[in-house]
């Protein structure tokens, strides 16, 4: 199998958009039980691993291993397969119901809102800007740790989801300009406990935070314009989890304070009457965040930082169908379950 930069090549990433269908599959899913485990378990995927730096598998619609990466080669064995096994058509794929599928999909009617994630840095002017390496005390003088994290400050996506209840919950019936309503408080607990995390979004590490946890989740809505058309909305709110700030304690490496986060949000909504869908969706969180930013060993991350410091987050509507947009919140499946509370109750 090859591996590294060279893998990635013109011809290569033409050869996999023209003659393969290509697919992720988080590791997890392998052991899952039902037929999308037992698929992958059969086939022996279980047993390899797939990474971006060029481990892959190819196996045939039947389930067949056929190679370590695309390439002519693999074609080859999958001429030889018998025609029964190669013509369209000749391996039936069902649709899963939904009691059998490993990876959750958004709600039926809901709404997908892509999440932004993004360190931030201010200048000696209080400007904001993204933040490099050396704004990081723990790896300022080490060149060869800024090298390894240069990528892991790059913006981090995600997704966050709305049930159709919720959704129509922040359409009101008979708007009017100026008026003002409350979001359902489980829309901001979900954005505080799952989505604005920093040490979540950008290493998985992090823990879900707990309710008990919030200090303040509150978002409101405040109508701008109507028309038969259209209705548009300002939305207005903060978010504070974890510690209060301590600028005594908020000290790197190994500091005695708990990491906190807090952050306004403001927000634009449109809303499409006649066709009874969102057509914008977008807040900004330009948060800060302090205290400990330990591993999953509670060791200090070289992103650690003294002081109260910013970090962003931005959201907005995920349009089309692609499969990129159906990836679950946090990237995990088992993100979205009864035992995490993700959908909490509304009333």
């Amino acid at each position: 199998m090859g591996r590294g930069p060279a893998l990635w090549t013109d011809d290569t990433i033409q050869l996999v958009k023209t003659r393969f269908i290509a697919v992720a599959v988080p590791t997890w899913v392998c052991r899952a039980t039902g037929p999308e485990g037992d698929f992958l378990r059969a086939a022996g995927i279980d047993n390899r691993w797939v990474t971006s730096s060029g481990y892959m598998n190819c196996v045939s619609a039947s389930g067949k291993f056929l190679g370590g990466r695309a390439s002519t080669q693999v074609l080859d064995e999958f001429a030889k397969l018998p025609d029964t096994e190669r013509r369209p058509g000749a391996i039936e794929v069902r649709d899963l119901q939904a009691s059998q599928m490993a990876i959750p999909s958004p709600p039926i009617g809901g709404l997908v809102l892509k999440v932004h994630a993004r360190f931030l840095h201010r200048n000696d002017k209080g400007e904001l800007r993204h933040a490099k390496t050396t704004d990081f005390s723990l790896m300022r003088d080490k060149p060869e740790i800024q090298q390894r994290w240069q990528l892991f400050l790059q913006p981090n996506t995600e997704y966050m989801w709305l049930t159709k209840t919720e959704w129509k919950s922040l359409i009101p019936p008979r708007p009017v300009i100026g008026e003002k309503m409350t979001v359902v408080p489980a829309v901001a607990e979900r954005m505080a406990r799952f989505h604005l995390t920093p040490q979540r979004a950008t290493t998985s590490e992090g823990h879900i935070i707990h309710k008990r946890s919030i200090k303040i989740a509150q978002l409101s809505l405040v109508v701008e314009e109507v028309s038969p058309q259209r209705l548009t909305m300002q939305l207005l709110g903060f978010i504070h989890w974890g510690s209060e700030y301590d600028a005594a304690k908020a000290i790197t490496p190994d500091g005695p304070l708990d990491q906190g986060f807090e952050t306004p949000l403001y927000g634009r909504l449109e809303f499409d009457r006649r066709k009874q869908t969102f057509t914008r969706f977008d807040i900004v969180a330009p948060g800060h965040i302090w205290g400990r930013w330990g591993d999953a060993n509670r060791k200090s991350m070289y992103v650690e930082r003294a002081g109260r410091t910013p970090f962003g987050f931005a959201f907005e509507l995920a349009s089309g169908n692609s499969p990129s947009n159906r990836i679950p919140p946090g990237g995990n499946g088992n993100y979205v379950t009864e035992s995490t509370d993700y959908f909490s109750r509304t009333e």
